[in-house]
């Protein structure tokens, strides 16, 4: 799609994929505006008191009704990934990859996707933009339509890399690190700073307790509970993991830190 508005272009390429519930749409941008904000909407057919937003490591609701001037004061909310607008039903998360504004008001939920003001800096957001958003529209509640995990798969797409033939000891289809349960994601893994150990940091996002099954390359013997300096805590909190096989551990979400 193709269009012009005033002194700018819009070029928009929109995918939907076989076997793919989310629609992708491409944006190349000419922005030559003062004094105008671009936010694309979506007027949904569900909706609620409150939008969710993700947050770094969580998510929060805010009110989409304007009853008072707190509420009124909400009219541009920042987000991570995604914001989602629905009821216990059915929903509709706005996944981005690079626009973290939101502002949703009765059953419209809107992102927005350029500025341009004259100060601080006058030429601010003016010129050639290439980005992408994505539609989500799922059952039920966002937890139940896992849009945490499609802000993600969004963000960090699949790259494939074409080599030639060759043996080798993988098997056709292999994850290096793998995590069982949905609610329950892999932000980081590294090699810590002392040592050869790796080092994962992962988060529950539904607010669900249980165990967590973490599959790791071979080789593990042992894994332990670290602070954000990688001094293990083990005396501090109950020792938490427990290996179940060499490259195997399940931790509980049964314990506090003090």
């Amino acid at each position: 799609m193709t269009r012009s508005w005033q002194k700018s272009k819009f070029v928009q390429n929109i995918s939907i994929y076989a076997g793919l519930n989310r629609v992708d749409v491409g944006n190349e941008i000419d922005w030559h505006e003062t004094h105008i904000l671009l936010k694309a909407a979506f007027p949904v057919a569900a909706s609620g008191n409150e939008a969710t937003y993700e947050i770094p490591y969580g998510t929060i609701e805010r009110p989409t009704t304007r009853n008072n001037r707190f509420e009124a004061a909400k009219f541009e909310v920042p987000a991570l990934r995604w914001a989602d607008l629905g009821d216990a039903n059915h929903g509709f998360s706005l996944i981005n990859e690079s626009k973290y504004g939101y502002d949703a008001k009765g059953n419209v939920l809107r992102i927005s996707l350029l500025r341009s003001p004259t100060w601080p800096d006058p030429d601010a957001d003016r010129g050639h933009h290439s980005f992408s958003y994505s539609l989500y529209a799922h059952s039920g509640d966002w937890k139940q339509g896992l849009s945490v995990r499609r802000g993600y798969e969004f963000n960090y797409k699949l790259a494939a890399i074409p080599v030639e033939s060759h043996e080798g000891i993988l098997p056709p289809a292999h994850s290096f690190v793998e995590i069982k349960q949905d609610n329950v994601i892999l932000t980081a893994m590294k090699k810590t700073e002392d040592g050869n150990s790796l080092l994962f940091r992962f988060y529950e996002w539904a607010g669900k307790s249980g165990e967590v099954q973490i599959s790791v390359p071979p080789g593990a013997t042992e894994a332990r509970l670290t602070n954000l300096m990688e001094q293990s805590e083990v005396g501090r909190c109950q020792f938490w993991a427990r290996m179940r096989s060499p490259c195997r551990f399940t931790l509980t979400r049964s314990f506090r830190c003090g």
